[in-house]
């Protein structure tokens, strides 16, 4: 149920983000820590309920994988919200439908009991279908938004690894709620954003998107720790299906032919590469 809920809500988490970035034209500067904290006021309202640390946390083992969580988390939510505003929907979607296919991958290599180097050449023929997709007229048509989306999911699969590592010693609550609340400590110093020149209703769809990523990631997490990295990812896999759909639908964007053919082909890799990863 875990995965389900984490695919639904981050079909609804993305449209809100495109929505609020894009067609509100909210800045980055402002959208990104309004968000950490609202996130992290709504996982502390839930962390005396759900919130558990066990005593191995403070090892330095654990504290460096930590460490190098926050390092990975910073720099992915850096690159994403800036793809996000400058990318199209289904650009946006196609280049992060690489990010399951690239935690099976990392997951195969450094968790047990997940390893498969098939999965390698999988992840080589999504890749070259990706770059074909943006060929233009003899030319690659990757915008610097879709680079930053590349480092963006390079990054996040990165942590979501060292998050299942984490998972051992803090529940889903406790890790996102420690997570949020420092990444949002470091975005506002970083951007020291305006807060109060912000319009009520942006205030209003960030806290909506806040709510739907809170409710997605701890699903994830959750569903990392019920059911390991390789199904959740599986699961995942709807939400980019379910967002060009409803991109159709609600932004009226137009899909191109070889974009469309080229994320069939990304997808049934991911499925493949998750069916043999299992």
């Amino acid at each position: 149920m875990f995965p389900f809920i984490a695919a639904l809500t981050q079909v609804g988490g993305i449209l809100v983000d495109k929505i609020t970035l894009t067609r509100r034209q909210v800045s980055v500067h402002v959208f990104v820590p309004i968000l950490f904290l609202f996130i992290f006021l709504l996982t502390a309202v839930l962390f005396p309920f759900l919130g558990k640390i066990s005593i191995e946390f403070f090892s330095s083992y654990y504290l460096l994988i930590f460490l190098a969580m926050l390092i990975a988390g910073v720099v992915w939510n850096f690159f994403y919200y800036q793809g996000v505003q400058a990318e199209k929907v289904y650009e946006f979607q196609l280049i992060m439908m690489l990010q399951p296919l690239l935690t099976i991958l990392l997951a195969t290599i450094f968790l047990k009991g997940e390893r498969n180097l098939q999965i390698e050449i999988i992840a080589i023929v999504a890749a070259i279908f990706l770059i074909v997709s943006h060929i233009n007229q003899a030319h690659l048509e990757i915008t610097l938004g879709g680079y930053k989306l590349l480092l963006a999911v390079i990054f996040m699969s990165v942590e979501l690894i060292l998050i299942k590592i984490l998972l051992a010693v803090l529940s889903p609550v406790a890790l996102y709620c420690i997570r949020t609340g420092i990444l949002f400590v470091f975005f506002v110093l970083f951007y020291r954003p305006q807060i109060k020149k912000v319009a009520k209703e942006n205030t209003v769809l960030i806290l909506i998107s806040a709510t739907l990523g809170t409710v997605q990631m701890i699903s994830k997490f959750y569903g990392f720790e019920q059911f390991g990295v390789v199904y959740t990812s599986l699961v995942l896999i709807l939400s980019p299906i379910l967002v060009y759909i409803l991109s159709i639908i609600f932004l009226h964007e137009k899909l191109k032919l070889k974009t469309v053919l080229s994320g069939i082909v990304i997808l049934g890799c991911i499925i493949y590469a998750t069916l043999i990863g299992k």
